[in-house]
């Protein structure tokens, strides 16, 4: 028995799953989230324990993108034109010395362990280079190589884009809210204030009943508007949801619960992820926030 401990402590800290649920810590459930608590310097945090429509497990970070140390980047292990290598957000985040990451652009097939590739579906530009196409179907987040940030409504080549992240759906446009009333599920999904200084990343665990059962597109738009995103779009979703902050003992922790058929709280490997990066030290090192685990 006591071989046991140090072998599922290694585990837990190999792959950042997260622990019992037993052991984290929440406020009482409420219809609010949380103050704004600082995490570095143009990284902030927020979390919400809903109890409407239903049981809600919420994580934001409100990015300022017009601090000067602050860099939104898409990471990704390119193997070829359209073929990455999946990977743990978790392991994304630590190889590149980011801040914090979100899970992003769908993919197919879906790993249970990482290592095997998978072809995103839909587009990926990373530092000016496009490492997977375009699908017509599907919307985009796009930094243009002059630094603005806008919503691409049916991805196409993005020639003049520095990083571009393919998503589902554009879910608010100018302040409309045009999400879908399905499915319902957790759900990764990014948000733009209507200037253009801030960047909001939501994370809604699902499909976990009592704990978290998800929420649909229209209803993380509506959560983006209350944090203040003027414009918004639905990443990769499901059991790929993932958040992950720079600290603890491994580098790195998942702020949320992924679902997952392995293990509570068992990162998807995803083919890429959106991160944050410090200009000057490459994004190491960053405090907790209000502590979730």
């Amino acid at each position: 028995m006591l071989l046991l401990v140090p072998l599922i402590g290694g585990f837990y800290g190999w792959t950042c799953a997260r622990g019992p649920r037993f052991l984290e810590s929440w406020p009482a459930p409420g219809p609010n989230f949380t103050d704004w608590k600082e995490v570095t310097p143009g990284l902030s945090y927020s979390r919400a324990n809903l109890s409407e429509p239903r049981p809600l497990k919420c994580h934001a970070l409100r990015i300022d993108l017009q601090h000067p140390e602050i860099e939104v980047v898409a990471a990704a292990r390119p193997e070829a034109v359209d073929w990455f290598t999946s990977a743990w957000p978790s392991s994304l985040l630590r190889s590149e010395g980011l801040l914090a990451v979100i899970n992003a652009t769908p993919f197919q097939p879906e790993p249970y362990l990482p290592g095997p590739l998978v072809k995103p579906d839909g587009l990926v530009v990373m530092n000016g280079w496009a490492v997977a196409g375009p699908s017509g179907n599907l919307d985009a987040l796009i930094q243009s190589k002059n630094g603005t940030w806008s919503l691409q409504i049916g991805q196409r080549e993005a020639s003049d884009a520095k990083l571009a992240v393919g998503g589902f759906l554009v879910t608010v446009a100018s302040g409309e809210n045009r999400g879908e009333r399905h499915p319902q599920d957790a759900a990764t999904a990014v948000g733009l204030s209507a200037d253009r200084r801030w960047m909001y990343w939501l994370v809604v665990d699902g499909r976990q009943p009592g704990y978290s059962e998800g929420l649909t597109p229209k209803e993380s738009a509506e959560l983006l508007k209350g944090l203040g995103a003027a414009d918004a779009i639905n990443f990769d979703g499901g059991g790929s949801t993932a958040m992950v902050l720079a600290g603890g003992w491994t580098g790195a922790r998942v702020v949320n619960r992924p679902r997952s058929p392995v293990i509570s709280g068992f990162q998807r490997p995803v083919a890429c992820v959106l991160g944050v990066r410090r200009r000057s030290d490459g994004g190491s090192g960053v405090g907790e926030p209000g502590r979730a685990n």
